[in-house]
């Protein structure tokens, strides 16, 4: 083998090696999400890594590349959309009910986190979903 072709030897191998590591880690990660387990009250990127046996940095970097943001915001959409279909399906429960029900710890940092991901405090996307029925 020459030194080229050598090298493009390895470069294909590190390539098969990675799409082999993503597809691992993306059902990894697929299977975590159908289970629900973000809306744990503990979880964070080192918590997922443990639990899928997968280093916390290529988790990262997926998400990173597969989601283009970064776990705490990939984290806060899933547990908001999850909020919207509770608050809709259950509009009788208290934000705070909600807020537990989706991994958050308290009212406050659920409706904060809320708003940055829609734009809007969840009593206001609450109202604005009743008045469409």
């Amino acid at each position: 083998m020459g030194r080229v072709s050598r090298y493009s030897y390895y470069r294909k191998q590190k390539y098969i090696r990675k799409a082999k590591d993503s597809l691992k880690i993306k059902l990894l990660v697929d299977e975590w999400v159908k289970d629900k387990k973000y809306l744990g009250h503990e979880v964070g990127i080192e918590i997922l890594g443990r639990d899928l046996g997968i280093n916390r940095t290529y988790i990262s970097n997926y998400i990173n590349d597969t989601y283009n943001c970064n776990f705490n915001t990939w984290l806060h959409r899933m547990r908001v959309e999850d909020a919207k279909r509770i608050i809709t399906e259950k509009p009788e429960l208290s934000m705070g009910q909600v807020a537990i029900m989706t991994g958050y710890n308290d009212q406050a940092h659920f409706s904060k986190q809320f708003k940055y991901v829609m734009g809007i405090s969840p009593m206001k996307w609450k109202k604005e979903q009743m008045t469409k029925f």
